[in-house]
């Protein structure tokens, strides 16, 4: 864990949802198996897993907006009627069935709920937040909204501020807690916030483009954030 710098009356704590705090390794397996599938019955040609791995690490690496959208661009181009096609099984693929709360979620949401405003800033659908409910999780946030709801997706900075215009907080005195340096790290370090890098999921190898957008912490593990000075001597 990189130790950032000294942080004083932190009172807001954002989380993003895919990867932090739900585990998307069996959705994200599920889609690559069938976006192989279906690549096959188009093209009438396979395509392996190391393939797929390869175009995903490029589009992290270049800041791809969406790492599925480039991997089924490079893996059809230039076929544009197949792309849309694909695009569309995509948005409409049911990731939740695979998806999982992460083991130490909820003990670590826990234990920063009514010490810390919690709120989320997620790209993610209504859909998500009835799943967190029914995991138990969405309790202990006091905004709950993600951008279906709120018309701002990330890394737009706009929507971090309705987030934090809806908890009554000001940027220099909130976190944000994601695992992507395109749409969490920087964009917060844009407005103020103090950013904090979980590094897991297939974002966890973004490279840092600028010194100014290095993330103020890095973790390996969410309950991590429990040590950090600034929260440890609130939890005291």
């Amino acid at each position: 864990m990189n130790r950032g710098k000294g942080v004083n009356k932190i009172d807001t704590i954002l989380f993003d949802v895919g990867w932090p705090i739900i585990d998307e390794t069996e959705a994200h397996w599920a889609w690559n198996q069938h976006l192989r599938k279906r690549i096959s019955e188009i093209r009438n040609k396979g395509v392996s897993e190391v393939v797929v791995s390869m175009y995903e690490s490029q589009a992290v690496e270049c800041y791809a907006p969406s790492m599925f959208s480039y991997v089924i661009w490079h893996l059809v181009h230039p076929d544009k009627e197949a792309f849309y096609m694909l695009r569309s099984e995509f948005d409409n693929f049911d990731f939740f069935q695979y998806y999982s709360i992460q083991p130490d979620a909820a003990e670590v949401l826990s234990r920063l709920h009514g010490t810390f405003k919690l709120g989320l800033a997620a790209n993610q659908p209504q859909r998500a937040l009835d799943y967190l409910d029914s995991n138990g999780i969405l309790k202990y946030f006091d905004s709950a909204r993600v951008s279906d709801e709120i018309g701002y997706s990330k890394p737009d900075v706009r929507m971090f501020l309705r987030v934090l215009e809806n908890l009554g907080s000001r940027p220099e005195q909130s976190v944000m807690v994601g695992d992507r340096q395109d749409n969490d790290i920087v964009p917060a370090k844009q407005i103020g916030m103090t950013a904090i890098r979980l590094l897991v999921g297939p974002h966890r190898d973004q490279k840092v483009r600028y010194p100014k957008e290095n993330p103020d912490y890095t973790i390996n593990k969410l309950p991590d954030i429990l040590i950090l000075p600034f929260v440890s001597e609130k939890l005291k």
